[in-house]
């Protein structure tokens, strides 16, 4: 990064001469002087600032706080909150401020620079992500700050602050975004999540304002491609971007110069940004939505002629991935699932929404009505590569539900299966903005699927590795499914396709655990579980949490949202109201506790809608305690047996919420003697869960020995049934999590 920084400097110099060279203020005093003000980030006066040291840079940070500075020029444009870079462990106010807070004020622009935590401590950027979050709510929540502008309010990076702005721009809502934001040789943007390989910086997933980022054409190229990326998916998300690669030439190290060519046109680029007017809406026509005649006329004719010589019950819509069901080596797949079912394959190579909007148009599903269609389409739509443009999110979402709609028309008896759009992408194994793009069209267009005659159906975790990469066996071209992956998609359908048939299932190779295999409701309880699931998805996307909780009783009666109910709908008091408001009082919580579910109904559960659309910066997940019960509806399972149906959840959500962080419990201990078998079994789950965890990089909590006396007894104070905790019990949980969901 120290080169990143070397680039920052050397775009600071550049603007401080063409500024200078264009008779701009050059009177303007940056310092610390009478005309400035510091304002904590609570919005209170302060006389100074942080102390700056001989080398120009602020070592350590006293008080969070905004510079002051405004233009001297009656027209004021607006306000820029320019963050400096320094590698999280300083601030360079000298070489990175002055110059450019003079380039600002010379466009008119008001600028706050903001003095941020930095050190180098663990938790540093977490308190440098509350800083910056703090500063960009106070001025767009005070349109008059201290005499600023901030009407219009712009956000302005270098290096690690050009990181920090990314970052905090992530966590905003629309209200809270910046008009503009500008990142200067942004670091670490090619940073993942922990134990994934899931980009840790992500533009927002509705953006608001442009973005404008600057990187070096001869900057390491993993982390310049990160950078585009983030640019591509920032426009990807329907927002307007751009990216610009500049020339740098030679560092002259240990000096506060840098060698230039002539051809770096840093203050041209962004003082045309500065003064670009608002674009216009635009009412065009979706292109995703306007028909298109593909390129295959013969395999139109072909299958013109099969609709019009037999009428089918199954009927598969797609591009190449369902068009490969024809190919000799995914012909045991289609002959095991598909064609017992009278089925016809309308997948076309290399078609968009478009082209299938054109076919359906012209006669493809002429005197059909099958039982069911399964439509499977858009990684065309974002394809690069091989088509002139690209789409957006929300363009493709509206060319697949345009494609719905149509299918709605033609076909009113029929049930739609709507298929997530597939992971794969061209360019290897990891995430790039190509799958992000297609990850947020289905999460738009999958609000259109009402339970009765549209579906929406997500197998992704099928094609994926525990870190969210590409499993090659499943597609090993990292685009296209296998026969293996073929199948497995096949399968993971198939408990849809058959209810929605009304036939049995076709699955010969069903598991013999029962925890991996997903079932509903099997246990009667004390509350109504079809009515819970209902509530859920009824006040989900609402919520829009921060925080979701997965479990069973033990989570289920902890508290919150959707309250807890007795089966006759009269509401219940949870067991631990005290600890859930103390601990998530400050936070948008879902619960997805269920009363004596099991692995297996937690797949359900998640399979049918309960985290789709969810974006949660946490997932807390505890469940594996009711698999260790026998009954009549349910066999108790063995440990390893429970364990990985817990590694099956766990894949589900990576796939379905790969920003949220996942934190796996340890099995709560129960029974009342350390010598009981079910302890005995849970003791032995909890070995295997920490080598499961340990293995996939998941953080996992073991709370059991806090809950025990030293003797190994369950004390009634904790849980009185042996099972299910007291406030008290429920206390030892929130003081372990707490630090985990403490934000930012």
């Amino acid at each position: 990064m120290k080169s990143f920084n070397r680039l920052s400097l050397a775009i600071i110099l550049f603007i401080t001469v063409s500024v200078f060279s264009k008779g701009a203020e050059s009177s303007v005093n940056v310092k610390r002087a009478a005309r400035t003000n510091y304002v904590s980030l609570d919005g209170q006066s302060l006389p100074k600032g942080n102390a700056i040291g001989k080398d120009g840079e602020i070592h350590k940070v006293d008080v969070p706080l905004l510079h002051l500075v405004r233009t001297k020029s009656g027209l004021h444009k607006g306000t820029v909150l320019l963050i400096p870079g320094g590698d999280y462990e300083t601030l360079k106010l000298k070489s990175e401020c002055e110059s450019t807070t003079r380039f600002l004020n010379a466009q008119n622009f008001d600028v706050a620079v903001l003095e941020y935590r930095v050190g180098s401590d663990i938790q540093t950027r977490n308190m440098a992500l509350t800083d910056a979050l703090k500063a960009f709510r106070l001025l767009k929540g005070n349109k008059n700050l201290q005499g600023l502008n901030t009407d219009h309010l712009l956000a302005m990076g270098f290096a690690s602050g050009g990181h920090l702005a990314a970052k905090a721009v992530q966590r905003m809502n629309k209200k809270e975004q910046p008009d503009e934001l500008i990142l200067i040789s942004p670091s670490y943007m090619n940073e993942t999540l922990a134990g994934t390989v899931y980009a840790a910086v992500l533009p927002p997933l509705e953006p608001v304002g442009r973005l404008l980022t600057i990187v070096p054409d001869n900057g390491d190229k993993a982390w310049v491609k990160s950078c585009e990326e983030y640019t591509k998916t920032w426009i990807g998300y329907d927002g307007k971007a751009s990216c610009y690669s500049q020339k740098d030439n030679v560092y002259v190290c240990g000096k506060d110069t840098i060698a230039l060519d002539g051809n770096f046109k840093l203050s041209g680029i962004l003082k045309k940004f500065l003064e670009a007017k608002p674009e216009t809406e635009k009412t065009a026509q979706n292109p995703a939505t306007v028909p298109v005649e593909g390129y295959n006329h013969k395999r139109h004719a072909d299958k013109l002629a099969l609709v019009a010589k037999d009428k089918y019950d199954l009927i598969m819509i797609g591009n190449s991935i369902t068009n490969n069901f024809e190919k000799p080596q995914y012909q045991s797949v289609w002959n095991q699932f598909f064609a017992p079912r009278k089925a016809l394959n309308l997948g076309f190579s290399g078609y968009r929404t478009e082209n299938l909007i054109w076919n359906i148009q012209n006669g493809e599903l002429e005197g059909q009505s099958p039982k069911v269609v399964v439509l499977e389409i858009g990684t065309n739509n974002i394809d690069e590569v091989h088509y002139p443009t690209r789409h957006t999110a929300g363009q493709l979402a509206g060319g697949i539900e345009a494609v719905v709609k149509l299918l709605r028309e033609k076909l009113p008896d029929s049930k739609i299966i709507m298929m997530r759009c597939f992971p794969g992408c061209y360019g290897g194994p990891n995430p790039t903005s190509h799958r992000m793009i297609l990850e947020r069209a289905s999460d738009l267009v999958s609000r259109i699927a009402d339970g009765k005659h549209v579906f929406y159906c997500d197998v992704n975790h099928v094609f994926l590795n525990m870190n969210g990469s590409i499993n090659h066996d499943m597609m090993s071209d990292w685009l296209h499914p296998s026969p293996a992956g073929a199948k497995a998609w096949a399968q993971a359908m198939e408990p849809l396709l058959s209810e929605l048939m009304g036939d049995k299932s076709l699955d010969t190779e069903i598991s013999s655990n029962t925890a991996i295999v997903p079932a509903s409701k099997l246990e009667n309880d004390s509350y109504d579980w079809w009515a819970r699931h209902a509530d859920v998805l009824a006040i989900k996307d609402s919520i829009n949490p921060e925080v979701v909780l997965i479990g069973n009783s033990i989570t289920h009666f902890w508290g919150g949202l959707p309250q807890l109910k007795y089966a006759d709908g009269r509401l219940r008091t949870p067991n631990g109201a005290e600890t859930w408001n103390a601990l998530f009082k400050d936070y948008r919580v879902l619960n997805l506790g269920f009363g004596w579910d099991r692995t297996q109904n937690v797949l359900w559960r998640l399979d049918h809608g309960e985290i789709d659309r969810l974006h949660p910066r946490t997932i807390i997940l505890h469940i594996g305690t009711n698999n260790t019960s026998e009954t009549k509806n349910a066999r108790m399972n063995t440990a390893p047996e429970i364990v990985e149906g817990i590694r099956a959840i766990c894949m589900r959500l990576r796939s379905k919420v790969p920003g949220a962080k996942i934190v796996l419990m340890s099995v709560f201990p129960r029974e009342h003697e350390p010598t009981h078998p079910r302890r005995i079994l849970i003791n032995e789950i909890n070995r295997n869960l920490e080598t499961f965890a340990k293995e996939n990089n998941i953080t996992l909590l073991n709370i059991g020995p806090k809950m025990l006396e030293a003797d190994g007894t369950l004390p009634k104070e904790i849980a009185p049934d042996f099972c299910h905790p007291t406030e008290k019990g429920y206390q030892i949980w929130a003081d372990v999590i707490r630090p985990l969901i403490s934000k930012p």
